[in-house]
This record gives structure tokens, sequence and C-alpha cells, in this order.
């Protein structure tokens, strides 16, 4: 999740939804509230760590920050040089998990018209996002608040991605440069308007799973595959085309046997994370 929200146009909600942690992780968040300060002051640590589901997020945590500040460097170099195969693998991982989700949903529930109007909205609305054109925001304390309050609202959600809603808010590389320098004061402004919306969207996604499972799921997917126009490996001037003009027009290599294969080598990544995923429900 960690390596795939360094990435404008990828989501770390969309991996979540891949690996089947995503309920799991929004009711955890959601569980959080004002009670753990009495907790903390009161040092009951081992309540805090059962009540929170602390034994689920805290490794997902490490996870995250650790590749996050690890291979921010190594991301940014495979995401310069090697743009075509990095969205190979993502764009793949969008179309097989989707297609692996239809098929579940299509077992445990009676696919309505009303399931695909969610779809078709979410579709819609997860294009129109990667339509936007970019502002540019200050530097103040509330324009990186708000950028991070916005970013990680994004980052849940599986579609939209937090890196390509800082590129919008023209915020993107003013934060890779605050993590590779370690720029304590921008991280602490970053991070607390993250929590802010973490803590506050994680209960409307929860309310919604909740009360509308596979409306809401369905609305997923179609954000998912909406915003996968992002994610499609050969562009001119930001414009998809195919890899035959790629080539043509830019006189480049296309790649196209080696991002074929790696396309193929995310749907057996999916193949291999649903069969774990039945072996662990049985």
């Amino acid at each position: 999740m960690g390596i795939a929200d360094l990435i404008p146009g990828i989501s770390g909600g969309t991996i979540a939804l891949i690996t089947n942690i995503y309920k799991e992780l929004i009711d955890t968040i959601k569980s959080f509230n004002f009670n753990i300060i009495f907790l903390l002051i009161n040092f009951e640590f081992k309540k805090i760590y059962n009540t929170y589901n602390l034994k689920f997020l805290l490794p997902l945590l490490v996870g995250i920050f650790c590749s996050i500040f690890l291979f921010v460097s190594f991301i940014s170099s495979a995401y310069d040089n090697f743009p075509i195969h990095v969205f190979s693998l993502f764009f793949g991982l969008v179309i097989f998990s989707s297609l692996s989700i239809f098929l579940t949903s299509f077992k445990n529930s009676d696919l309505s018209f009303l399931l695909f109007l969610f779809l078709f909205i979410g579709i819609f609305f997860g294009f129109f996002i990667t339509t936007l054109n970019p502002i540019s925001l200050s530097n103040d304390f509330f324009s990186i608040f708000f950028s991070g309050m916005i970013a990680i609202c994004a980052m849940i959600l599986p579609g939209l991605s937090g890196s390509f809603i800082l590129l919008i808010l023209g915020k993107y590389f003013y934060i890779i440069e605050a993590v590779k320098t370690l720029d304590i004061y921008i991280l602490f402004i970053f991070i607390s308007g993250a929590l802010v919306g973490l803590f506050s969207f994680s209960r409307i996604i929860s309310f919604f799973l909740k009360k509308f499972y596979y409306n809401s799921l369905f609305f997923l997917v179609g954000l998912m595959l909406g915003s996968s126009n992002k994610l499609w490996p050969w562009k001119v001037e930001d414009d998809n085309v195919s890899p035959f003009f790629y080539s043509e027009f830019l006189n480049e290599n296309n790649y196209i046997m080696s991002s074929i294969i790696i396309f193929i080598i995310s749907g057996i990544i999916i193949v291999i994370f649903e069969k774990q995923k039945l072996k662990f429900n049985d």
C-alpha cells in the first residue's frame, strides 16, 4: 500500500481491496475515538491493543511507512525510467482484481440493475477525477493541512490515488521532497491533516459498507475501473494511445512484449491472492 501511494494514479485503497483487507482496515480506523487518550494516560496498553485491533493495524502501518521511507527514491526512479512497466503491472492488478470481485459477487448475490448503476456511477466519477487539471496551492499551514486531509481520503478509496490528488493540488513534488529530506515541520502538518481526514472519512465508508455492502462494493470497483484510464501504460502528452502509435510517434521502444508478460504476471498475482483467501476462509 505504501509503494502504491507513492505512484500518481495508483491507490493504496486499491491494494487493500485486492488483498481482501479493505473492510477490516476501514472498520479498524473507524473504531478509534477519544477514549484512547484516557487509556494512554492510564497506561492500559493491552486494552488499547485489543480494543483497536492493533494486531492488524500495527504491522500494516509499519509496512506502509517502511515502504514509503525506504523505497521513495527507488519508486521515483522506477516511475521515471520504466513507467510503461510500472503501469502495466498496476493496470493488470486493477483489471484482474475487478474481474475477481465480479465473479465473487455473482456467486454471493443477485446481480441487479441497481448494482450496475452503482458500478457505472463509480466508473464515471473515477474517470472524471483523472481528467481534472492541476491547480497550485500555496505552501502555507492551511494548504498543507488541507492537502493531507484530501489526499488521505483518496488513498483509502480504491481507484483514487492520493498521489494523483496531490498532483492536482500542486503538492506532490513538495511532499515527496519533504519525505526525502525529512522536513519534520512540513510532514507534521501534512500528517495532522491526513489523520483528521482519515478518521472522519472512514466512518462514512464504514457506514455504507455495513448498510449497502454490494452497492458500495460495485461503486468502489467502478472507481478502480474508471481511474484505470490513468494507469494505461502508453501515453503521449498525457493522452492514452496504442503501443504502436506510441513507438511511431515518439520513436521509442514500446516494450509491448515485456508489458504483456508483466500484465499476465499481475493476473497470476491476483489468482494467488484469491487462493490464499479461500484457504484462510476455510
